[in-house]
């Protein structure tokens, strides 16, 4: 049975998302209003129903069943293939930030200058974020015991690299050098500008709940321990990103951060004060970094690629996706078509930019958009099933009844889609106007490209399986 601490530790380890801490610091010091905003507003509410949602229907494929039960199988459908395609989306977008790293760090000063910039470096960092794309699909397929151990210490990795760079920022003002930007009360102000493009990087990273919830069935005592777990983990996370995104703007100007290699600047910006011993810390925070990377993507992997196969076994998705190795039992068809799509994104962006933070940056939107599609409809199953389904044994409830439920939903919604029409503002990273209003455009045609492979791949014919109610009795979810 988990306790308290386990799920503290298993939220802690699914939400904190270290791909996008650079992007989140790109916000200037106006961050940290924002996060503490997005904290009380968003995360606190959607940590809650998520809870429920999970403890009352804690069945492996979380999101797709909860979808399912309220709005019907084509609904439910919809939502599965919305988050699962946004795991094959995400898979490039990461291993781009792993080859900016590890090109940083191990290659750039040994390459002609043909591969040091421009094209040539944009096409190597692409050919090596294939490679470990491909590495996932085996490791996924094969397996290896990864699913028992990979989280965890992905988790402590990433937590470790996060109070480093709070640390190391701290340590670097205390011996009296000044920070790369101002830390003033009016920087703090929300503004309109160039960093509201990546005000959705920071509802993004306040996702991930829904993987905790779905063990409803195994807490020791839902009904006291979630509220307790979503508030301390919850100052955990905020505690925590704070400290990253601090230690990045210490070092960092806003001019110079970039998205890609963003957090191995600020740690080598920051070490470079301690020596040897500094040099020496940073390195073996940047192999974390590259660890945390490969450990966010094949532990997400394992999870949305389950869900399509919960889906896939009744009909939902298309059934090739749920087939199972005949040696492995895992679903080795969806972990081969995830790889597919990730490498045609790397290699389509990689030939129309020659910048590696622009192909991480187009990449990542279309993943953020889909994952954001997805939650738009889990809040209106929270209220629908709270009506339709109010006989279902929920061992742990939001508190607040109908008159709370109703508007935090509602608001939920509107923040992830007011998030979601965010990603498709003009992206700083383009390498000219014109080229980021075709890259709008272009982020539109992809959703739109999506959505339809989507609709055209759902089975015609949806039939939800019937479940028992409270009184035994078989019902089956509207169609």
């Amino acid at each position: 049975m988990l306790g308290r601490a386990d799920l503290v530790l298993f939220s802690v380890s699914a939400i904190l998302t270290i791909d996008t801490l650079a992007s989140a610091a790109s916000m200037g010091v106006s961050w940290f209003t924002w996060w503490g905003i997005t904290m009380v507003l968003f995360f606190i509410p959607y940590g809650l129903m998520t809870a429920e949602l999970g403890a009352a229907w804690p069945a492996e494929g979380g999101l797709y069943v909860w979808v399912r039960e309220a709005m019907g199988p084509r609904w439910g459908s919809l939502a599965a293939w919305f988050y699962w395609i946004n795991n094959a989306y995400w898979t490039a977008s990461v291993y781009m930030i792993f080859a900016g790293t590890f090109y940083s760090i191990f290659l750039r000063a040994w390459l002609p200058p043909a591969l040091r910039e421009g094209a040539g470096a944009t096409w190597l960092q692409a050919g090596i974020a294939i490679l470990l794309t491909w590495f996932t699909v085996a490791v996924g397929v094969i397996r290896l015991g990864v699913s028992k151990w990979l989280p965890s210490l992905g988790g402590v990795v990433k937590v470790a690299i996060f109070l480093g760079l709070g640390g190391l920022g701290l340590a670097f003002l205390l011996r009296g050098h000044p920070p790369a930007n101002a830390f003033v009360m009016a920087e703090f102000v929300p503004r309109w500008g160039d960093s509201l493009t990546f005000l959705p990087v920071l509802v993004y990273n306040a996702l991930g709940f829904e993987l905790m919830s779905s063990a409803g069935g195994e807490m020791r005592d839902p009904q006291r321990d979630v509220p307790r777990v979503i508030l301390v983990s919850g100052l955990v996370i905020a505690a925590v990103y704070t400290l990253g995104v601090m230690g990045i703007l210490l070092a960092v100007p806003l001019g110079e951060l970039s998205i890609v290699t963003g957090t191995w600047d600020a740690l080598e910006v920051l070490g470079r004060q301690w020596g040897t011993a500094g040099g020496t810390l940073v390195l073996l925070l940047g192999i974390g970094f590259l660890y945390a990377c490969v450990a966010n993507i094949v532990t997400w992997s394992l999870g949305v690629n389950r869900v399509a196969a919960a889906a896939a076994a009744e009909g939902a998705m298309p059934k090739r996706l749920g087939r199972l190795h005949p040696t492995f039992q895992t679903p080795y068809v969806a972990f081969v078509v995830m790889g597919a799509i990730a490498t045609t994104l790397l290699v389509g962006n990689a030939a129309l930019s020659n910048r590696a933070d622009n192909v991480f940056w187009m990449i990542f939107k279309l993943s953020g958009v889909c994952f954001l599609v997805s939650y738009l409809m889990v809040f209106p199953a929270f209220v629908i099933l709270r009506r339709r389904r109010a006989d279902q044994p929920r061992p742990y409830r939001m508190p607040g009844g109908a008159l709370l439920a109703w508007p935090a939903a509602t608001f939920c919604w509107v923040f992830i889609a007011g998030a979601t029409l965010l990603f498709f503002k003009p992206a700083p990273t383009a390498e000219n106007p014109a080229g980021a209003v075709r890259e709008s455009w272009l982020l539109v045609g992809e959703t739109i490209a999506t959505l339809a492979v989507g609709l055209l791949l759902m089975p015609k014919r949806v039939t939800a399986p019937e479940t028992p109610d409270r009184g035994g009795r078989l019902v089956r979810p509207p169609s």
